[in-house]
């Protein structure tokens, strides 16, 4: 409920923005798209050598099907090694996953979708050695991600903050599994 009261505040707190009537005056008034092999600089080393530090929900089938909330928040925290790009939309991310009872370094294949400057990781069905199977949509922008994944019969959403080392050690969670904010000021790709 928070975050419709926030979006909704945000949308009411916003100037009016004239909606192009016509396909032709929306392609004149947008600015261009950037390059491609800028933003996959960006991308490689926005994470290359990052932590994400956030949390994570999930629910069970009954949730999936909108007969049941999401758990409580609980923190999360993925240690990126390296990102690389294998060719036209795949990847490969090396990554430290941490999260409920799981500590294992994977080399995680994905491919990469872009919605204008904006990167979407995306896994579907991948079988992650000692996890399981996993679909996930993960959108990377201005030093934050968020997105859903999905298990067989379970899914749920995750957000947090791309960090590199120097916030690392202040973003760790107290003990008590509750969510910490990092302290660190956020990786920004572009202003």
């Amino acid at each position: 409920m928070l975050s419709l009261y926030l979006l909704a505040a945000s949308l009411a707190a916003s100037p009016a923005v004239p909606v192009p009537l016509n396909p032709a005056q929306a392609a004149t008034t947008r600015p261009a798209s950037r390059d491609r092999a800028a933003l996959e600089r960006e991308f490689e080393q926005a994470l290359s050598g990052a932590t994400l530090v956030g949390i994570w929900q999930m629910t069970s089938g009954e949730g999936l099907a909108g007969r049941a909330q999401l758990s409580e928040p609980r923190t999360e925290k993925y240690s990126i090694s390296a990102v690389r790009k294998l060719d036209a939309d795949r990847w490969a991310v090396t990554a430290r996953i941490q999260f409920a009872d799981k500590d294992v370094d994977i080399p995680v294949p994905v491919r990469v979708v872009w919605a204008d400057d904006v990167p979407i990781i995306t896994l579907d069905e991948i079988w992650l050695p000692m996890l399981g199977s996993y679909s996930a949509r993960v959108m990377i922008h201005r030093g934050f991600y968020s997105g859903t994944w999905f298990g067989k019969d379970y899914g749920g959403v995750l957000c947090g903050q791309i960090v590199h080392e120097a916030g690392v050690a202040a973003s760790r969670p107290a003990g008590d599994g509750k969510p910490t904010r990092p302290t660190s000021v956020p990786v920004r790709s572009n202003p």
